[in-house]
């Protein structure tokens, strides 16, 4: 690892100059499956509550309650999720099991929540996402564990996080693409494009389940798991500094990251009038994500990942003041896409950033308790970014609806004002918490290798003991 050292770290991992390069086909099957749950995940809080809003007779504020109940529950989900996921033993090992159940619950969900229709109510909107969103944790948490299992070196995190984040941006242009086909009569998000999305999702799934369970390595590491009590796991998660640290500017960033995307379908429709548009704009966030990422593994071979992640939480800021600026008319749409493009570049690098560093903090935390809890705290994480930012989106909702913004119809001042301040001026001052929280993140790249020096130290004298 740093300084070039060839001692073996934890599971056999050695320093960047030496350490075991995972094949490109196991990286690929162990990625499929993220596919259809980002398809799944990718409208959660920019379309599918807009779409409940036009197309359905639930008002716009009882839709951001109800959202907000939506991860209540998850509250209570996630952790458990994790807490089971970690304590998984069986011939498959302690993910592959999890990722099984989490397409079953993922394709039922999907096709109801994506059906949005007249006659549906508040109850079926409720129940719907609920169960969208348990799928997804039963997938995206066990496998956001399952990453860091498969290598312990600081740069081929940044790789398995690259695969992760493209097959994430990967779904995002699948779905973004989908009113652009021939097979609709107009470019616009509708409930036909998102039942024909919801198909695709239920077709996608087993494939990709089956490509990870066959080509995916397990990535268990025996030696490096253990029993806990939920009261050991909450103890230890209090007392590590860097865990405090990163789940406060995640929760932060995704608290903006919830408010803009519920309100960002509206921006595009109600005040710019160019929901047209909303694909292409979509589109071109995507493809630019995807095209940065081969840049962020280069970048991310030098710099830190904490300092990243602060210098794309100041780069969200700057994009959102920009868009207080822009006006309908014949610029708004090239000017959109010219701000979307550059925030989606730093994004993309964010998201490998954020996913790798939770590894290390588990390496940190296994060295100073002696046992992974792997999926535990990527739970504790997802908590911060999906139940958080749908919160927040929630609370959005209810915010332009207290002002009496109405996204079917004309808006005075008044809505439009606590719209921006809901969409704008909220997220802003969140994002620039967050950069300076992050900026300042304590485990290092070089601390991590010798965190990893030390593990693999007390491994190899268990390994002496047990031998004896």
């Amino acid at each position: 690892m740093n300084g070039g050292s060839q001692e073996a770290g934890p599971a056999g991992a050695t320093s960047a100059d030496a350490a075991p390069r995972a094949p490109a086909g196991a990286l690929l099957a162990y990625t499929a499956p993220l596919v259809p749950v980002a398809l799944l995940q990718a409208p959660a809080l920019s379309v599918m509550p807009a779409l409940y809003a036009k197309h359905t007779a639930i008002d716009v504020a009882v839709i951001g309650v109800l959202l907000t109940l939506t991860r209540l529950v998850d509250v209570a989900i996630d952790p458990l999720i994790g807490f089971l996921s970690d304590r998984t033993r069986s011939r498959l090992g302690a993910r592959k099991p999890w990722i099984v159940l989490g397409g079953l619950v993922s394709a039922v969900a999907v096709y109801y929540w994506f059906r949005p229709g007249p006659d549906v109510d508040a109850v079926y909107f409720l129940c719907a996402s609920i169960a969208a969103c348990i799928g997804w944790s039963m997938i995206e948490i066990p496998h956001a564990a399952w990453m860091c299992e498969l290598t312990a070196d600081y740069d081929q995190r940044s790789r398995v996080a690259s695969y992760r984040v493209a097959a994430q941006y990967l779904a995002i242009v699948l779905f973004m693409s989908a009113p652009l086909l021939p097979i609709f009569s107009t470019t616009e998000m509708t409930p036909e494009v998102t039942g024909f999305v919801s198909w695709a999702v239920i077709a996608l799934i087993p494939l990709t389940v089956a490509c990870a369970l066959l080509g995916a390595p397990s990535g268990e590491r025996a030696s490096r798991t253990g029993y806990v009590s939920l009261r050991e796991v909450v103890q230890a998660a209090l007392s590590n500094r860097p865990l405090r640290v990163l789940l406060g500017a995640a929760l932060l960033s995704n608290l903006s990251s919830g408010m803009v995307a519920s309100l960002y379908f509206f921006f595009i429709d109600v005040h710019l009038g160019i929901l047209e548009k909303f694909s292409h704009v979509a589109l071109t966030v995507g493809a630019v994500s995807l095209a940065a990422l081969p840049a962020w593994r280069a970048v991310l071979a030098k710099v830190d990942r904490h300092r990243i992640l602060a210098l794309a939480s100041t780069s969200t800021a700057l994009t959102l003041a920009a868009m207080a600026f822009l006006k309908p008319g014949p610029l708004a749409f090239p000017l959109l896409m010219l701000i979307f493009a550059l925030s989606a570049a730093m994004a993309s690098g964010s998201m490998v950033a954020q996913t790798a560093i939770m590894a290390d903090i588990i390496d940190y935390d296994e060295w100073k308790t002696r046992i992974a809890k792997a999926a535990n705290y990527y739970a504790l994480l997802a908590l911060c970014t999906g139940p958080g930012a749908a919160f927040a989106g929630g609370i959005a909702l209810v915010i332009v609806g207290a002002f009496g913004f109405d996204p079917r119809g004309d808006n005075d001042p008044l809505a439009m004002a606590g719209f921006y301040v809901a969409f704008i001026g909220i997220p802003i001052l969140l994002n620039l918490t967050a950069a300076v929280l992050i900026w300042r993140f304590p485990l290092t790249r070089r601390r991590h290798a010798l965190i990893c020096r030390r593990l693999a130290r007390r491994e190899r004298a268990v390994s002496r003991t047990a031998a004896h």
